[in-house]
Parts: C-alpha cells; structure tokens; sequence
C-alpha cells in the first residue's frame, strides 16, 4: 500500500500532467487595467488559439486561431455573418460598432474588399492589442475611430448598408447601447433597406434578453432571432425594410452569397435556425430606454423572479 502511494506521489512530481487531467496549456502573454476594463490576451498552446478576454474566468471576448488567422474562430462570429442573407445588394458602407480581436471587421473586409469599413471602439487600448496580438490592420478601406458608439452613430452623417453591434461585454452591458432611443438612433443611420446585426449573450432565458427582444421590436419593422446551437449566444437581425422574410428565401438567399462569394462557413445551415422574434416576445417584459434600462441588474435574475 505504501509503495502504491508512494508512486502515485511521484507521478505528480516528476509528471504533473499525469497526475492532473490538463486539457489545455494557456500562457498569459498580455495583461493591462486599461480606462475602461481589464485586458488580458492568452495563449494556447494545445488549441494553438490567442484569445482575449476582460477577466479572469473563461469567457473570450475574442480570439484567433494562430494556424488560421482569416478564419472565424467562434461560433457567434460566424452566425452573424448571416446578415448577408438579408442584404438585397451588395454592402457598400459597414459599421462596426466594438472592435475586440477584430476578427469580424478583417473577415468581412477580406471577402467585401470594395466595402468602405468603420469601426467604433471606445477603448484605445483595444485597438492596440487587436493590432498587435490578432493581425488587425487598418487601410484605406478599414478605419478605426476611438469614440463612444452611441456618440458616433448620433454625430456621423454616414448612412450604412450594415451595422453591426458587438459591444456587450459578459461582465458589463452599455445600458447607452440597449435602449430604445438608441436603436431608433442606429436606424437613423440605416439605408432603406439596411440591416442591424446585434450578438446579445443569454446564459440563460432573463429579463434582460426578454426586454432587449421588445425594444428591438419597437424599434423596426421585422427581428430575426438566431440561436447558437453550441453557445449562448443569439444573434439579432434587425430590418429597416417592413418587409417579412421567410425562411425559404433567407436560406436561399444564404447559400447563393455562400456561393457567389465563397465564404468559409455554413451560412445556409445558420439560416436554417432562423426563428421570428415573436417566438421570444414576453407580454411582461419592459422596453428599455433611457429612463429605464437597469440592464445589469437585469443580468442575473430569471425571468420568473419577481
């Protein structure tokens, strides 16, 4: 018995991953308190993934695969890009509103080169770790502008094809980003037939998803709601167009853009999962707006609390 433990303790010294189920082996490489959030980049080495991330725990608010820089890493990331399905013509003026890892913008831009790019990100240091850490580059087509999304929205005089929202963080939601009178704001700078694109995260069914569901109602004429078949997110695709979409013409509408454009991913099958927002809509849940929109209060209370 004691040269059994005797060599089970050895395992652990002279081979700890024998001892220890280790899955991974992540490197911190980066790490700052930016103005804004906290800031640290990973490595892994078993994945062969970076991923950056605003605290301690496993949530990745981005990341990249360092075989594969070009392609989308995360699911949500991928699903969002089914927007194109809704686009009647090709995008011209993109706006991206949160940067990250700023693996959205560089993927949309590789396959959309002729698109003129902006992104909005409020926190410089972001900017500087997507460009040093996750092969970020701005050109002539690709800008970056260092500002408050819902400012810039309010003060450009731009008009976009696309708008995508990706700046809710897991820790910390932009109450400015959630409200009414910002999203009738973002239609504002919407083409007659732009398209919002919003990645909203719900651990689990909430008040808060429940009220960002009926504010997007309220503020345009159809909402697409796509769940992730893998994750927690949902990506929201909102029309100016009072037109309704089927199903059968989002798919094939997918999977022609798959085809003219040669896209990596599956949009036809992430059309496939196209639910209306009615399917969500509470009676009880409250439209958010300036006044009133305690969104991360919202956060961790179930639908049924009262």
């Amino acid at each position: 018995m004691m040269k059994k433990a005797f060599l089970i303790f050895l395992s652990f010294v002279l081979f700890p991953s024998w001892g220890i189920a280790v899955e991974d082996t992540e490197k911190p490489i980066f790490e700052k308190n930016s103005l804004y959030q906290y800031i640290l980049v990973i490595d892994n080495a078993t994945k062969r993934e970076r991923y950056i991330r605003n605290n301690k725990r496993e949530v990745r608010q981005g990341g990249v695969s360092l075989d594969a820089p070009d392609k989308l890493l995360f699911e949500y990331t991928k699903m969002a890009f089914v927007s194109l399905a809704f686009m009647e013509r090709e995008p011209k003026e993109v706006l991206f509103v949160g940067l990250g890892a700023g693996s959205m913008p560089r993927y949309f831009h590789k396959y959309y080169p002729e698109a003129n790019v902006d992104v909005v990100e409020i926190d410089p240091d972001i900017v500087s770790v997507a460009k040093k850490y996750f092969y970020f580059k701005e050109d002539k087509k690709m800008k970056v502008y260092v500002n408050d999304g819902r400012l810039f929205i309010k003060r450009t005089p731009k008009k976009y094809d696309m708008i995508f929202l990706d700046a809710y963080q897991n820790d910390y939601i932009p109450f400015h980003l959630t409200t009414l009178e910002f999203l009738k704001e973002v239609r504002s700078r919407l083409k007659d037939d732009g398209v919002v694109v919003s990645n909203i995260l719900s651990e689990y069914r909430n008040k808060f998803f429940d009220s960002m569901v009926v504010t997007y109602r309220k503020a345009f004429p159809n909402v697409y709601i796509f769940p992730g078949q893998r994750s927690r997110n949902f990506i929201f695709i909102a029309t100016a167009s009072k037109k309704m979409r089927n199903r059968e013409s989002i798919m094939a509408d997918a999977r022609n853009t798959q085809r003219y454009r040669k896209l990596d991913i599956d949009l036809t099958g992430i059309a496939d999962s196209c639910e209306y927002s009615s399917v969500y809509e509470q009676k009880s849940a409250k439209v958010l707006t300036d006044d009133f929109a305690p969104v991360n209060l919202y956060k961790y209370q179930k639908s049924g609390d009262k």
